[in-house]
């Protein structure tokens, strides 16, 4: 059975328990809109009713290149001029943005909530919400061609789709600095912080869906995880070490005792946090310390995170972020406040409110 959502925004190939599916905006290297969204919600009850595993790939030379925000927003880029994008200082269209941001939430939960085995062969660039859709999979595979960044940071956004879910369950805090970074990963970092749980080569996707294709036995989690291990997976994780001095400073009890700390010892890291949104950065850390510390459950995660990206959404440091995405790739944004230790934190504890809209029906 082949099946196409209906806003042509996912393909769906269904036989004897298996979907093959795609992504498929690959003229928009398969970046996410609103009806993405709406497909995968209404792939995933197709996943529930008829395929035990699904491997979910991007059409093209990417998985998903993050959020559309240029057709979110119905932005046409024109350098210097931020007339459509902006009023009196604020996004223009808050409304669209929030809807966006439920939607993609519910998208992420019905991928790693669906009875159906996942599979996210995560092939070519994966960032911001495309990124979330992988990583909430039930397994994650990364190639040699995978680049993998939370970019939200740098556009006075939170990283969100989970995010500080999945990078709490990183030893050392390093997720931490990942988030408030955006930093960008290849596969053999993926695989050695456990963000993909295989690393595998390109050339050999084919053959693993031929094989899920015909093989029935590949139908529950003990089967396909011996397949992909003993046929197909790169246990090449030496190639990556983290300095035992770098983790120590993600360990300190505060935002601002980490920085200090990464000013002195690893300046490089330290400004590159620096030059983002300090109140996004500051922001994530406090998502990522309570995904830590109280061990959320992901549903919890999302909905922690729609309150944030409601707060975040009427706050300058976004206008800033978006007009450096969609206006003017050039322009380097002025973010306020400047720094972490002025952040204001009764500002910082309010984004953590309940939200007033419902995200889910539980």
């Amino acid at each position: 059975m082949r099946h196409i959502a209906r806003n042509n925004c996912i393909i769906n190939k269904i036989k004897d328990g298996l979907s093959t599916t795609y992504f498929n905006r690959p003229d928009k290297l398969n970046a996410v809109n609103l009806e993405m969204c709406e497909d995968i919600l209404e792939s995933a009850k197709l996943w529930n009713e008829h395929a035990v595993v699904t491997i979910l790939q991007g059409n093209g030379k990417a998985f998903a290149q993050g959020a559309d925000y240029e057709h979110v927003l119905n932005v046409s880029q024109n350098k210097n001029d931020s007339s459509n994008l902006s009023n009196n200082g604020q996004l223009r269209d808050v409304s669209k943005f929030s809807l966006f941001g439920d939607q993609s939430k519910k998208a992420v939960h019905a991928i790693g909530s669906t009875q159906s085995i996942v599979i996210s062969i995560m092939n070519g660039p994966t960032a911001g919400i495309g990124a979330a859709f992988g990583i909430n999979s039930r397994f994650r595979i990364a190639t040699e061609n995978t680049t993998f960044v939370m970019p939200h940071c740098k556009l006075g956004m939170v990283p969100d789709g989970g995010s500080a879910f999945q990078f709490s369950k990183i030893p050392k805090n390093y997720g931490m600095y990942l988030g408030m970074s955006g930093e960008q990963l290849d596969g053999i970092k993926m695989a050695h912080l456990g963000i993909a749980d295989y690393l595998i080569d390109s050339q050999c996707i084919p053959e693993i869906e031929e094989e899920f294709e015909h093989a029935q036995f590949l139908r529950d989690e003990e089967s396909i995880e011996e397949f992909l291990l003993q046929r197909y997976c790169q246990l090449n994780r030496t190639e990556f070490e983290v300095p035992k001095q770098f983790l120590n400073v993600l360990s300190l009890t505060s935002l601002p005792s980490i920085m200090s700390a990464m000013e002195t010892q690893f300046p490089e890291q330290a400004a590159q946090i620096r030059k983002n949104s300090a109140f996004s950065v500051y922001a994530f850390y406090e998502l990522f310390m309570r995904n830590k510390k109280a061990k959320l459950s992901l549903k919890d995660n999302l909905k922690l995170e729609q309150s944030i990206l409601d707060k975040v959404a009427v706050r300058p440091d976004l206008l800033e972020g978006l007009k450096s995405l969609l206006v003017d790739t050039s322009y380097e944004p002025k973010f306020n406040p400047k720094t972490i230790e002025q952040v204001d934190l009764e500002e910082l504890q309010r984004c953590f409110e309940p939200c007033s809209r419902k995200l889910f029906d539980d």
